[in-house]
């Protein structure tokens, strides 16, 4: 039998006269059609079976998991047009402590310093009440049209105290409804507050919104992202300026069990087939802690700025550095509040390099009195460095016009035994030279 009139025998349709079954009938007999339809039959009710029992079994995992997440967290379902999703909502009291810091401290930051932050002056003209503190967890850590954030964590202050709301899309078919939710809080904010939010969670919920054909003017939000403004202020003296990073070493704050975050969208997948809560759980501890570190980061970065962070245990370079921010934005004023700080007899333990930042900015700001009393100090040290050398010879020459002293500090500098390099030690001599000639025509 050709393979043509086989397929044709198990269909049911006609094939050639002479082409029997075993049974001795023709496959596109009366009898073999009633066969074939009885087996179709038999066949379309176990699958319609087995899709029903997989249908309620999935139904009765999703409606366990659900209730079983009302039961571990503080929340509960909200459905609006676009559908449903979980919402968790806290409140962090004002008295709660947060690392070395209360949340109370966090409230009503400087806006100016804010702003200076976030280099967006529009940001000065609101209030600490107008931010949207916001953090993401998503299904895949590389971004991309296929990865979603299903967990949206946001904060803000109200009432006192730091209202915590996040966002949980349980499946894929609640997304719309969750950025829904997010759009409508972010409507009644002035600007964002991220940790990485520009390169990562508002692009990502941009598209977002686009795929679920969804408007919003989140993107168009101004926007303090603590990442910059923290590897500029705060990077000098740490490993790296992950937020976790910023909370031990910056902000006191130690995370006890935290998961990491390379396995959070792994969690999220196994929920999806297990309905397990607790797979849940730690992710949304984790994400809390970043949407509350990220308000009490602000408050210490400003504090640093505006220099209101003397009672604390803060390292002088945080100082130079936003000293340094303040001038950038041609800030004389905010750069002179910050050098008031160090007194002269408050210089003698800092390091040779913070010694050198302070004197730069001392000399940047034209406060020359002050630069040469720390270049004095410094070339009084071993082993002799050629930036104090050369910074103290110049303003004695050029502004004291004491050319004795100043040929006496750099002979001594070259005749000691030094780590002067040799292009160093030409640049001294070519000034001791000029210093020399001075002299005579002074004679």
């Amino acid at each position: 039998m050709k393979s043509i009139d086989k397929l044709k025998r198990l269909t049911g349709e006609a094939v050639a006269p002479d082409t029997k079954d075993q049974a001795g009938t023709t496959p596109s007999s009366p009898e073999r059609q009633a066969e074939l339809a009885e087996l179709r039959r038999r066949i379309d009710n176990v699958v319609t079976r087995a899709a029903a029992r997989s249908r309620t079994a999935q139904d009765e995992a999703r409606t366990r998991g659900n209730k079983g997440l009302t039961e571990i967290l503080e929340g509960c379902e909200i459905e609006n047009e676009h559908g449903r999703f979980f919402l968790v909502s806290r409140v962090v009291k004002s008295s709660s402590p947060h690392g070395n810091r209360s949340i109370r401290e966090a409230f009503d930051f400087d806006m100016s310093a804010a702003a200076m932050l976030a280099n967006n002056p529009v940001i000065s003209e609101y209030n600490s009440s107008d931010a949207l503190f916001l953090d993401t967890e998503t299904t895949g850590l590389a971004g991309g049209t296929g990865t979603m954030a299903f967990l949206i964590g946001l904060g803000w202050f109200e009432g006192g105290h730091f209202q915590v709301r996040q966002i949980l899309a349980r499946d894929f078919g609640e997304e719309k409804a969750a950025l829904a939710y997010l759009k409508e809080i972010a409507a009644r904010k002035r600007f964002l507050v991220t940790f990485n939010g520009k390169a990562f969670d508002v692009n990502l919920l941009t598209t977002r919104f686009i795929l679920n054909r969804l408007h919003s003017d989140l993107a168009g939000l101004p926007h303090l992202d603590l990442l910059h403004p923290s590897r500029r202020i705060l990077g000098h003296r740490l490993e790296n300026c992950r937020l976790v990073t910023l909370e031990s070493d910056i902000l006191g704050v130690t995370r006890e069990g935290d998961i990491p975050g390379w396995e959070i969208p792994q969690r999220y997948f196994d929920w999806l087939r297990r309905r397990d809560p607790h797979l849940l759980s730690d992710i949304f501890e984790h994400n809390r802690l970043d949407v509350v570190s990220m308000a009490t980061l602000t408050a210490h970065l400003v504090d640093i700025l505006t220099a209101h962070a003397l009672k604390r245990q803060t390292h002088t370079d945080d100082y130079l550095a936003a000293a340094r921010l303040h001038l950038k934005h041609a800030n004389a004023e905010g750069a002179q509040k910050i050098l008031n700080i160090f007194q002269e007899k408050a210089c003698s333990d800092f390091s040779v390099q913070s010694k050198k930042k302070l004197a730069q900015l001392y000399k940047r700001t034209g406060r020359m009195d002050e630069a040469a009393y720390l270049w004095r100090q410094m070339a009084a040290c071993e082993p002799v460095e050629f930036y104090a050398i050369s910074e103290i010879a110049k303003f004695l020459e050029h502004r004291e016009r004491d050319y004795p002293q100043a040929k006496e500090i750099i002979e001594k500098a070259l005749a000691g035994n030094h780590t002067l390099s040799e292009d160093e030690k030409i640049s001294l001599s070519h000034r001791l030279n000029r210093l020399n000639a001075r002299l005579k025509i002074s004679r």
